[in-house]
């Protein structure tokens, strides 16, 4: 029987992947480039995009020893095997031993980060207070969210599509942070049955460091438990400023073991 530690990991990545599979949905229907597509397959989680620029979509989770005997039949789906990232929470020694001797290889953890609502937010002295948080509600309001994102990003025009697509999506609550009558970053935030996830988080260069995002951390955090949810859930790459600022806030950072399909196989 799973333990509180595993259920709330658990909870954090069906939430997760639940909302991956609206920004997929959001992109096929934005018509960009490939097949967009989302399923679950013998205890798997996958998403799949066919095009080679958004090859880093390509993602299968939920790895146990059980449901590794499914594993070859769900790469065999993807036009490319060798995109796709394969993820466990906390693999054993034998399923570790077991995929690299069947040709996987190590790739870079994939942090999650979950909060319950218990946990006491923790203060993290970055002049919070000097942010004014507004939820979009208006048109000429989504245009600006969009224009911080486009600006905020430095991502390649076909990425910049595809966030575009995800954070149209009505189902997404946005939300920009002003300092000084200054609209600086964005980001957003989605309600699912297991968690709040947070995402979509963008500043304007020149704001980078100043505490944007960690007021829109707490404002949301502060939202989600006023709606109710299970629990607070982020994804953010490894050792990268947003992690740092989950972990100031009191998230746990669970650091998933992620392979990959050996090119040599």
């Amino acid at each position: 029987m799973p333990g509180p530690f595993e259920e709330f990991v658990q909870a954090a990545e069906l939430a997760v992947f639940e909302r991956k599979s609206l920004s997929l949905d959001a992109a096929a229907a934005a018509g960009l480039p490939g097949r967009f597509e989302s399923f679950r397959m013998g205890g798997l989680r996958v998403s799949m995009a066919t095009a080679n620029q958004y090859g880093f979509l390509n993602t299968v989770e939920g790895l146990n020893e059980q449901s590794v005997e499914v594993l070859p039949d769900v790469l065999r789906r993807f036009p490319d095997p060798h995109q796709a990232t394969v993820v466990a929470t906390s693999p054993s020694q034998s399923l570790i031993d077991r995929l690299l001797g069947n040709g996987y290889e190590l790739a870079p953890v994939r942090p999650i980060a979950y909060l319950r609502p218990s946990t006491t937010i923790q203060p993290d002295g970055t002049g919070a207070d000097e942010w004014q948080i507004h939820e979009v509600s208006t048109t000429r309001d989504a245009k600006l969210f969009t224009n911080l994102l486009d600006a905020g990003y430095t991502a390649t025009s076909d990425v910049r599509a595809l966030i575009r697509a995800e954070h149209a999506l009505p189902v997404l609550r946005r939300f920009i942070a002003f300092r000084n009558g200054q609209p600086l970053a964005a980001a957003a935030m989605s309600l699912h049955p297991t968690g709040a996830v947070l995402g979509g988080a963008s500043t304007l260069p020149a704001a980078r460091g100043t505490g944007a995002q960690s007021a829109l951390l707490r404002h949301r955090l502060r939202l989600a438990r006023t709606l109710g949810a299970p629990l607070s859930a982020a994804t953010a790459a490894p050792g990268s400023p947003s992690v740092r600022n989950l972990a100031k806030l009191g998230f746990t950072i669970v650091e998933r073991t992620a392979w990959r399909v050996d090119r040599g196989n």
